[in-house]
């Protein structure tokens, strides 16, 4: 029985996702450019976070100077629907703009030689997310026009509000530029192309397109190692990489 020909999607570093494609005449191999600016496409994404944020910061000053009587935005509405409009507001606004920050972070990441920075730069969007939130929780809680059943509402509502962007902000898998330039050198030492595959679904990023590991999968992606990175796939296939394999066997 022949074996099944998969679909090789080559990926460009400066996709916006894994489905950033041009199919050539036989819809079978995907041609795209390189990405020839890594610092500028992160740049993009760090304007764009910081953009967010402040937008974030604004809505939650608007619902603290409602709650100081400072202002009377939307007076028809009650004080507690006016508050959990704008933390609402100020979620939608600051979960994309840690999320664009994320991904900005594994195109270019920080150098770990500098720890303080390197802690601060993959953790920003937490440290914001106190700012974004706390100071209305605080302003909820010690409101006097609000009752108590009022304020546990809208105090429960910006506290999950808080956990969330906390969660979404927060890199649970932080990338070094160190890291990024060992992996490279690790891929180019066994595929002088320095290519990577992974399926919509991989876990890791493989040598091999033809990997075991692809068994059950019709469209495999094709990019660098940076694009793996970009796409969160740190961690490379040990049966792809015998050094590696050797080395997992040895300890």
């Amino acid at each position: 029985m022949a074996k099944k020909e998969k679909k090789i999607v080559k990926v460009s570093d400066d996709s916006k996702d894994t489905n950033s494609y041009t199919l050539d005449e036989n819809r079978r191999i995907i041609k795209a450019k390189e990405r020839k600016d890594a610092k500028g496409d992160a740049k993009k994404y760090r304007i764009g976070a910081i953009v967010c944020w402040l937008l974030a910061i604004v809505m939650e000053v608007i619902a603290i100077l409602r709650l100081t009587g400072r202002i009377d935005l939307f007076s028809k509405m009650s004080l507690m629907g006016f508050v959990i409009l704008f933390v609402i507001l100020d979620l939608i606004f600051f979960v994309p703009g840690s999320l664009l920050w994320k991904k900005a972070n594994h195109i270019d990441p920080a150098s770990e030689k500098d720890k303080t920075k390197f802690w601060i730069w993959n953790n920003l969007g937490t440290i914001l997310s106190i700012l974004a939130f706390l100071p209305v929780i605080i302003f909820i809680f010690t409101n006097k026009d609000l009752d108590g059943k009022q304020k546990g509402i809208a105090g429960a509502i910006a506290i999950i509000a808080l956990l969330i962007a906390g969660v979404a902000s927060y890199d649970f898998n932080p990338v070094s530029a160190e890291q990024l330039a060992h992996a490279e050198k690790e891929v180019k030492a066994v595929s002088p192309s320095g290519k990577v595959y992974w399926a919509k679904h991989s876990k890791k990023y493989h040598v091999d397109k033809d990997c075991p590991a692809f068994s059950r999968s019709e469209e495999v992606y094709e990019g660098s190692v940076a694009a793996a990175y970009e796409n969160n796939l740190t961690d490379p296939c040990r049966r792809c990489i015998p050094e590696l394999k050797e080395d997992e066997e040895k300890e």
